[in-house]
């Protein structure tokens, strides 16, 4: 039996993925149709799982409450009300479907996959669970009727110049205020030997702010977290880094190389299936890649890097990705430059995975499955990108014994 049953409409597999990301490190359990395993009837297995749940997290969005392309979602959130078990989280604004307008959802609308967003969300989840569905909202009771004639016009007037300074104020308010995640996050490209974020269920709303990555010395870089927020007069309390690897300190290169190239905030390489355990049995774990392209890109490189520093060719290229549709490992590429692929570890402990992306073919590539250490690798990879447009993205995540 899962915690959560999570209804989606697939247009918003990206929003949903962040949501379950962010619910299974809370310490939740997550089923959505991603873990249909190969062979299973899809119907059978969403209505087995939906009925196990304990909650079904409805996602309202322009597409799930279009009945043309939401229905399946109706459909089901309709059918967790009955038990009472349902939760909608709003992640468009848009009106809910008829007969939902009594449940306040969830409302992290516009969502886009943000830490505050997925902390907003695993809280409502978490009230929920303590507390119960509530029951619809009563309807008010009807006004008394006026006791003397009224200027209709200068009261609609009024009316509505107040919500129009209302709404100007509450959208300068929200466009003003940065959540106190959204000022740490810049701060940590700029902490050398380390790849690090803000971790989506610790945001600092508390005044805890919790990192996820990799270090070569976490504890230094934590205090170097906690300097730059005091710097910025930021109210950091604690910076919590049990999510964060640590790689050898003398092997920084193999972090510092590949960050030299960062240059969005993340999003281009995610790893997902966690919990990851190593089977006994076929002494491997399971977990997904996914990686996402620009319209600009023209090259992509994937490598695997231990804590010890050394790192792995793992595909060079392009034509190294596309191979794999000749393996078991569930590639999709999609039209949105987005390619999807199983990756079978076979360690305990944590491993990283990060992905170079750029205008041009890389310079200078190894072959597939060429080992470097940190040193001779750094060298390579800034030979082999030495002029030209590049980006990196890296996530590390922890295997451990089922």
């Amino acid at each position: 039996m899962s915690d959560i049953f999570l209804s989606y409409a697939v247009a918003d597999g990206d929003r949903a993925e962040a949501i379950v990301q962010g619910l299974r490190a809370a310490g939740y359990s997550v089923w959505w149709d991603r873990d249909i395993q190969p062979g299973q009837e899809r119907k059978a297995a969403i209505a087995e799982a939906m009925e196990a749940a304990k909650l079904c997290l409805a996602g309202w969005s322009r597409t799930s409450v279009d009945h043309s392309t939401g229905q399946d979602v109706i459909d089901e959130a309709e059918a967790a009300k009955g038990r009472g078990a349902y939760l909608g989280v709003l992640l468009d604004k848009v009106e809910l479907p008829f007969g939902f307008g009594g449940y306040d959802p969830i409302d992290v609308a516009p969502f886009n996959g943000s830490a505050g967003g997925v902390a907003a969300i695993v809280q409502g989840v978490r009230d929920f669970m303590e507390k119960g569905q509530a029951a619809p909202a009563a309807l008010p009771p009807p006004p008394p009727p006026p006791k003397a004639p009224v200027n209709k016009g200068l009261i609609v007037g009024i009316a509505v110049a107040v919500a129009m300074i209302g709404a100007i104020a509450f959208f300068l308010f929200r466009s003003a205020a940065p959540t106190l995640a959204d000022k740490v996050e810049p701060k940590l490209a700029e902490i050398s030997c380390a790849w690090l974020h803000v971790d989506p269920v610790r945001t600092g709303e508390d005044g805890r702010i919790g990192l996820i990555g990799v270090a070569g010395d976490p504890a230094a870089a934590q205090a170097t977290v906690i300097q730059l927020a005091q710097a910025e007069g930021l109210a950091v309390q604690e910076v919590v880094i049990d999510k964060v690897a640590q790689i050898d300190p003398r092997e920084c290169p193999a972090i510092d190389e590949p960050r030299r190239l960062r240059k969005s905030p993340g999003g281009r390489l995610r790893v997902t299936g966690e919990p990851f355990f190593l089977d006994p049995a076929t002494k491997q774990s399971l977990a997904r890649v996914e990686i996402t392209l620009d319209a600009k890109d023209k090259s992509i490189a994937l490598f695997g890097v231990e804590p010890s520093g050394v790192v792995t060719w793992a595909l060079p290229d392009a034509t190294s990705i596309d191979a794999l549709k000749d393996a078991d490992v569930g590639l999709v590429k999609q039209a949105d430059g987005k390619w999807e692929f199983n990756i079978y570890p076979d360690h305990l402990g944590w491993t990283g995975l990060f992905v170079v992306v750029g205008d041009r073919p890389l310079a200078k590539a190894m072959p597939q499955g060429t080992v470097q250490g940190s040193a001779e690798f750094a060298s390579t990879l800034r030979e082999a990108t030495a002029g030209g447009e590049w980006d990196a993205d890296m996530v590390w995540f922890r295997i451990d014994p089922k």
